[in-house]
């Protein structure tokens, strides 16, 4: 089946290809203020700089509990970016339930930020935003094709994995007054979504598929850590 699919679609699959991205690809120089901060102090700016700048020592300080620790006590972790704030706080939550794939919270990370700061520009904005049905995104996936599908099915399990990671109270809620499926059911939704993605002879962009299939394979244990998170770390109202 070629990998282009409807032509019609062709601009939508460009805006959804350069949207999946990780959390470390958007650091910021508050971030490394920050890292600095807890880790070293001013007057070792110059070698953290060469550190920040070598993904491996970056993720290994960032491993650090002291860095988890700033980013829940410290008044400057006001500062850090929602990528920065919530890589930190996954990969350690992760790494608890035994999921040691940084690249895993990476990705999660990025999406979980991205979601929770929806702005107008977002290009996810008309295709996912709202969806939290099923049947919205199978109604979308069952006509598309190729490269489309491909990113549909990435679209429907980062919207599922958000809504039971961050907010299974609502899913609980509609499940109890009026029928709706309950949270199970939406976990499995996303996990087959990440696996029809990771499936896929059409895959493109930064995302690994082999990384949306261990996704996939990981979620129950994630999406408990992701409620962990929520319940403990991030506000989010009722």
């Amino acid at each position: 089946m070629s990998c282009q699919g409807d032509s019609g679609f062709g601009k939508r699959v460009a805006i959804l290809e350069a949207w999946i991205a990780t959390s470390r690809d958007r650091f910021t120089g508050a971030d490394f203020n920050f890292l600095t901060e807890v880790l070293a102090g001013g007057e070792k700016r110059l070698c953290m700089a060469k550190l920040w700048d070598d993904p491996d020592a970056l993720r290994e300080m960032l491993d650090l509990k002291r860095v988890l620790r700033g980013i829940l006590d410290s008044p400057s972790a006001l500062r850090v970016s929602p990528d920065f704030y919530f890589y930190v706080l996954i990969r350690h939550a992760f790494k608890q339930a035994g999921i040691s794939d940084p690249e895993m919270a990476d990705y999660v990370s990025r999406v979980m930020a991205q979601r929770l700061a929806v702005q107008k520009n977002d290009p996810m904005h008309d295709i996912a935003n709202g969806y939290t049905h099923a049947s919205d995104f199978l109604a979308v996936i069952s006509s598309a094709q190729g490269r489309m599908k491909f990113h549909l099915q990435v679209a429907a399990g980062n919207q599922f994995m958000v809504l039971t990671g961050l907010f299974p109270a609502f899913i609980n809620r509609r499940n109890q007054r009026h029928g709706a499926p309950d949270l199970a059911f939406y976990e499995s939704f996303a996990r087959r979504s990440f696996q029809g993605a990771a499936d896929s002879s059409c895959g493109y962009g930064k995302v690994p598929r082999h990384l949306l299939g261990s996704l996939a394979e990981a979620l129950p244990d994630a999406r408990k850590s992701l409620n962990r998170v929520a319940e403990e770390f991030v506000f989010l109202g009722d």
